[in-house]
């Protein structure tokens, strides 16, 4: 007797204190405890043949705490009066008593080969809606398997037909065969609680109290599901009678074969709930989603149960045959979808699957990448509704990384939210004219995209030639009166001198001309005269970088085409 204080724990009646524990005794055999209890005057009428006492205390679980009441105000005595004839002496239950159904609701038996996971109080479902619960559970006649006794809400009661077809859909079922372990997960209520699913025929007699009726495994073994038929590339990640069909996180379905065609492809059946059948019309779309580990959003129950179908609705026709398509190319099936290709000088980090974003919100995905002689080729999918938002000027933009820049300013940290960079993937900067193409570039960044630049050098504008190198550098400014509008991308040492690409953003590329001249300036310049010293200084950063300024002269006339000279 756990808790028992003589004088402390009370006894209590539906929530209600109707005694008091006055003394708690050994047994003289030392086999059992003795309780004396003093009851309220109101109450001795209660005490009769029939009446049960049990001792309540708290326990806490995954499925929830029960005993709340004792968890607070610490272990009780409750009572269920008797209607028999007066008596003092009783054997406490050694737990509570089995609650009696009403006469409203409907009393069924399910017989099972075992209880499984289920447990007083588990779920009955009908479409996904909560009808009844499981209230008590025993050995089966001549022990064959289990009887469990479900009672169903008078609301709900003529949904149950004489032919209806119970079916498990709780726990972790797990096989153990030489392709390793293999564990289903259902949901985290289904999981901790337990639950049963059951159909409704339509045309078909109410069932009556009483009825009884098999408990199946699950719902392709009570052979009521709606065959789906499917049609897959291939059937790696999927094994039949194991691999569910997924709809809002709830499993609807179950493969049940896989046959290989003589073709190469890979055909498969589904067993369907029939309660959500009318979501199978022409414009659903069955997906499958492997497992994959992302730092962004570690779904744990996926990666234990493996490569999942999932089912996403649409409207039209009813339809009984789909074609399965990994989740990152799903976008290729809805119609209106406008796919484009985007090439980059390397791959970025950017993988098969990952979104296509416009201002933060998801507009496609990356459905493809290939490996080509002069950098790497991507294939992007944009859904139908954001279409219209692509034009020709539109840029794409790595969206996968972060940026660090270090200069005379600073360190510069750029890069998108961190919700997008851990995703990665694309961004776009829309654009606002001309008709959408096939064929994009994909940029490194977006200070890249503005420029017009792709890869991490920046292509050549124009080329000076110098007899010798002044002090300049790869990245040092190009200025148009003191105005930065390029810089120095490359330097080429040659036999007669040195060559040095120069590139001119796109926005300033008019300032530059046939009359326009080229000279280098370097740091800061001292003279020292009978006059004095004379130091004339240059901004930090062209001091340390040096710079070539241009301005255009009259009278000054440059083959086109032809190496400028550098002064």
């Amino acid at each position: 007797a756990p808790g028992l204080v003589a004088g402390r724990t009370p006894v209590r009646f539906q929530g209600v204190e109707v005694g008091t524990v006055s003394k708690v005794s050994v047994t003289p055999d030392l086999r059992a405890v003795e309780v004396t209890l003093n009851i309220q005057r109101s109450m001795q009428h209660t005490l009769r043949q029939g009446t049960q006492f049990w001792l309540v205390n708290p326990q806490v679980s995954l499925a929830g705490v029960s005993g709340l009441d004792a968890l607070v105000g610490g272990n009780y005595i409750a009572m269920l009066p008797g209607d028999g004839a007066p008596q003092k002496h009783f054997t406490a239950l050694a737990e509570p008593p089995t609650r009696q159904p009403s006469g409203d609701e409907l009393l069924l038996h399910l017989n099972a080969a075992d209880l499984g996971s289920l447990s007083i109080g588990s779920p009955l479902y009908y479409r996904k809606i909560p009808v009844g619960r499981v209230y008590n559970y025993a050995i089966a006649e001549q022990q064959q398997g289990v009887r469990i006794d479900v009672l169903i809400e008078p609301r709900f009661a003529s949904l149950v037909k004489e032919n209806s077809r119970f079916w498990n859909v709780s726990g972790i079922r797990g096989d153990v065969s030489l392709s390793g372990i293999s564990l289903q997960v259902d949901g985290l209520t289904a999981l901790v609680n337990g639950a049963i699913a059951f159909d409704s025929p339509p045309q078909t007699p109410a069932a009556q109290a009483g009825s009884r009726f098999t408990l199946y495994p699950d719902l392709a073994s009570s052979q009521r599901g709606v065959t789906v038929h499917l049609t897959l590339s291939s059937g790696e990640g999927l094994q039949a009678k194991r691999t569910p069909l997924m709809y809002q996180g709830i499993q609807v379905g179950l493969l049940t074969t896989l046959t290989l065609t003589a073709d190469g492809h890979v055909d498969g059946t589904l067993a369907v709930d029939p309660s959500i059948v009318d979501l199978l019309r022409d414009e659903s779309r069955i997906t499958l989603s492997a497992p994959r580990l992302n730092l962004n959003q570690l779904n744990l129950s996926q990666l234990v149960s493996g490569s999942v179908l999932e089912l996403h609705p649409g409207s039209g026709a009813a339809r009984r045959d789909f074609q399965v398509l990994p989740a990152d190319q799903a976008l290729t099936q809805e119609a209106g979808a406008l796919q484009l290709t985007l090439d980059a000088d390397q791959s970025y980090g950017i993988e098969v699957g990952q979104p296509v974003r416009l201002k933060g919100i998801r507009v496609g995905q990356i459905s493809g990448r290939e490996l080509q002689d002069d950098g790497v080729r991507f294939t992007a999918l944009i859904a139908a509704p954001y279409r219209t938002a692509i034009h020709g000027d539109s840029r794409f933009v790595v969206n996968s990384r972060l940026a660090v820049r270090v200069g005379l300013d600073g360190v510069a940290l750029t890069g998108a939210a961190p919700q997008e960079w851990l995703e990665g993937g694309v961004t776009i900067l829309p654009g606002t004219q001309g008709a959408v193409r096939s064929h994009y570039p994909l940029y490194r960044d977006a200070e890249a995209a503005r420029d017009g630049i792709r890869g991490d050098q920046p292509p050549t504008t124009l080329t000076l030639q110098a007899a010798t190198l002044p002090d300049v550098q790869p990245g040092s400014p190009v200025l148009y009166r003191k105005f930065r509008i390029g810089e120095i991308a490359t330097i080429t040492p040659r036999r007669d001198g040195f060559e040095i690409a120069l590139y001119i953003q796109p926005a300033y590329r008019h300032l530059v001309g046939n009359e326009s001249v080229f000279w280098a300036e370097g740091g800061a310049k001292v003279q020292l005269n009978g006059a004095g010293l004379t130091v004339q200084a240059a901004p930090l950063a062209r001091a340390l970088k040096g710079a070539i300024s241009l301005d255009n002269l009259s009278g000054v006339q440059a083959a086109r085409g032809a190496p400028r000279p550098l002064y």
